[in-house]
């Protein structure tokens, strides 16, 4: 068990600091992140510095998608607002607000691309039926000139 000391600002006093006790408290952490027990004991240390780098781009990752998700909610009650607000406006002559969206924004995008898709993959096939009709036609006659 290795040991180190630490010395007070004023000199007088001296702290002894074990480092098993400094691991001891760090293996909770390492363990929560994924890491086994045996591979933060008895493996590389190094393995543990990539566990901690990955666990900070994870947290950066999320922190950003918790961000995003946020300004999205905020853009929903914005438009909602924005649709409501005929009828909030005293002197105006629109009486019903505009009709909430049915689903949420995006999705009509994501029909559409897989419509595109699948138009996409239905011209693929007809182009590889065509082709490979094409390349039978041209291998029969090949084979019927040389029966001659």
């Amino acid at each position: 068990m290795e040991d180190g000391l630490i010395f007070d600002n004023d000199k007088t006093n001296v702290e002894q600091i074990f480092l098993t006790d400094q691991f001891n408290k760090c293996c909770p952490f390492f363990i929560s992140i994924g890491m086994t027990y045996d591979q933060f004991w008895k493996d590389d240390p190094t393995i543990a510095k990539y566990y901690l780098e990955a666990y900070k781009i994870k947290e950066k990752r999320e922190a950003e998608k918790a961000k995003w998700a946020m300004w999205e909610q905020g853009l929903y009650i914005y438009e909602a607002i924005c649709d409501v607000s005929p009828i909030l406006r005293a002197f105006s002559k629109a009486t019903k607000p505009l009709p909430y969206p049915e689903k949420p924004w995006g999705l009509e995008e994501d029909k559409e691309k897989q419509s595109k898709t699948n138009a996409q993959e239905e011209l693929d096939k007809w182009r590889a039926q065509i082709l490979f009709k094409n390349w039978a036609d041209q291998t029969k006659k090949h084979f019927q000139k040389n029966k001659k």
